[in-house]
C-alpha cells in the first residue's frame, strides 16, 4: 500500500482541502499520514477520515506580529522535517504532499529525499506574498515594522519560488494564481495545476434536499461560516443588516457568524454601536461536520471577501459549498468569481459597500423567480464540474503519477 504524508499549518479537523486530499486518498488504497499543528486538549496522536494524525505541540496565533508569526511557521517546519523521517521510519513513505502557507513547508520533506527518493507537491492555498503585504507592509503605521514587513514580504516571495523549484508537481486554487506563478516561475509552467478548493457533494446533499423554505419562521437567515480576519468583511455585512433592519421598509434578518479570529471583538463592538446585537449571533469555532447543516438552516450563505491584490487572485469556498447546499449565495464582486461562477448562480455586491450588500438582499427577498433561478443555476455549476468529486478524481491521479517505490535505506 502507498503511503502520503500531508503537512500542513493548521488545526487538520478545520481543513476542508487537507482532509478532502486525505479521504480521496484513503478511497484510492493509500496509506495517509497527516503532520498538523495542536491545539491545547488535542491528543498528539489520532486518527481521522481514514488518515493517521501527527500533531505537533505548535499552535496558531492569529492577528499576531511578525516575530511571532515567523517563531511559529519556522518551528513547525522543523518538527515537520523531524516527524516525516520518524515516520518514514516505521513504515517508509512514497510521495509529500505540503500545503501552504507556509511554501517553506516543502523544505520539511528535504531531509526525506536525502534518505530516499519521494514525490513531492506543493499546495498553494493562498498567494503568500500577497497575503503577508496585505497583513503587515500596508496595515502598519510604525515605520520600523512596515520595513521589517517588506523585508519579511522579500523573504516570502523568495520562499515561493525556491518551494515551487523543488517540488514535483505544484497545485494552486484558482487560475489566477497559475498565471500569477507562470509569470514567476516560467519554466515550472509544466507543473502547474488548478485544483479547485470545491466541496464533496455528499456531505451537501443532505442540505441541497432540505425542508427549509424562504424565510420560513418569517425571519431572514444570513449565514458566515468561516475566519474572523481582515481579508472577509464580515463588518460590511453587519452594516447591512443594519440597514435592512432600519426604517422605513425594516426586514427581520438575523445573522449568525460561525467561526473565530481575531476580528471578533471588534466585531462584536461593532453589533453594539449598531444596535443590532440582538440580531447576529457569535457561534465561535464549530465542527467541520456542522457546517452543511448550519448553511442548511440559512436562506442565504454569505462569502464576503474584502477586495485587495491578494483575494482577487483567489475565491472562498464558502462560495461552493452555499451553492452545493441548494441555498442563495451572495459574494463579493471578485475576478476569480467571475471566472469561475456564472453571473446567474451567485448574487454579487461590491467590496466595502454595506449599502449594496442590503440592496441585494433586499431584492432577492422581493424576487421569488430569481431566487429560484440562482439555485437551480448554483447547483447545475456544481453538477458541471465544481465539486471535489470532479477534482478529487484529478488529485489521485497525480498522486499515482507521483509514485516513487522508496528505497529501503538498510
Amino acid at each position: 500500500m502507498p503511503h502520503l504524508a500531508l503537512v500542513v499549518h493548521s488545526y487538520v479537523d478545520e481543513d476542508p482541502r487537507v482532509r478532502r486530499a486525505a479521504r480521496a486518498a484513503v478511497a484510492a488504497g493509500w496509506h495517509v499520514s497527516i503532520i498538523s499543528l495542536q491545539r491545547d486538549g488535542d491528543s498528539a496522536r489520532g486518527e481521522l477520515d481514514g488518515a493517521q494524525l501527527y500533531r505537533q505541540p505548535v499552535q496558531r496565533h492569529q492577528g499576531a506580529g511578525i516575530s511571532t508569526y515567523v517563531i511559529e511557521y519556522g518551528r513547525f517546519a522543523v518538527l515537520a522535517a523531524r516527524e516525516l523521517l520518524r515516520i518514514d521510519r516505521e513504515r517508509p513513505i512514497n510521495v509529500v504532499h505540503a500545503n501552504s502557507v507556509p511554501d517553506w513547508l516543502a523544505f520539511a520533506a528535504v531531509p526525506l529525499r536525502r534518505r530516499h527518493r519521494i514525490g513531492l507537491i506543493l499546495d498553494l492555498h493562498e498567494a503568500s506574498p500577497e497575503l503577508f503585504r496585505m497583513r503587515f507592509a500596508r496595515s502598519s503605521r510604525s515605520l520600523i515594522t512596515r520595513i521589517a514587513a517588506r523585508a519579511m514580504v522579500s523573504l516570502v516571495s523568495f520562499a515561493e519560488r525556491r518551494s515551487i523549484a523543488i517540488a514535483d508537481w505544484v497545485f494552486v486554487t484558482a487560475p489566477r494564481l497559475r498565471d500569477r506563478l507562470v509569470k514567476i516561475a516560467p519554466r515550472r509552467v509544466d507543473a502547474v495545476e488548478v485544483l479547485l478548493n470545491v466541496p464533496e457533494t455528499q456531505r451537501f446533499a443532505a442540505a441541497a434536499a432540505g425542508d427549509r423554505t424562504w424565510m420560513a419562521d418569517g425571519t431572514l437567515r444570513l449565514v458566515y461560516t468561516g475566519a474572523l480576519t481582515p481579508i472577509y468583511e464580515v463588518d460590511v455585512i453587519i452594516r447591512a443588516v443594519a440597514l435592512l433592519r432600519a426604517a422605513p421598509a425594516p426586514l427581520p434578518v438575523h445573522l449568525v457568524v460561525a467561526g473565530r479570529g481575531d476580528q471578533e471583538p471588534a466585531l462584536r463592538a461593532l453589533t453594539t454601536e449598531l444596535g443590532i446585537a440582538s440580531a447576529v449571533e457569535f457561534l465561535g469555532r464549530v465542527p467541520f461536520e456542522a457546517v452543511p447543516a448550519l448553511v442548511r438552516g440559512a436562506d442565504i450563505a454569505l462569502a464576503p471577501t474584502r477586495l485587495d491584490e491578494f483575494t482577487d487572485l483567489s475565491i472562498s469556498n464558502k462560495v461552493f459549498e452555499g451553492m452545493a447546499s441548494g441555498r442563495l449565495v451572495l459574494g463579493t464582486r471578485l475576478k476569480t468569481l467571475d471566472d469561475l461562477v456564472p453571473e446567474a448562480s451567485v448574487a454579487r455586491y461590491t467590496s466595502g459597500s454595506a449599502e449594496e450588500a442590503a440592496a441585494v438582499i433586499r431584492r432577492l427577498a422581493s424576487d421569488p423567480a430569481e431566487r429560484a433561478s440562482r439555485i437551480e443555476s448554483g447547483l447545475a455549476a456544481i453538477r458541471g464540474g465544481l465539486s471535489w468529486e470532479a477534482a478529487g478524481a484529478a488529485y489521485v491521479q497525480r498522486l499515482t503519477a507521483l509514485r516513487l517505490p522508496p528505497v529501503d535505506p538498510r
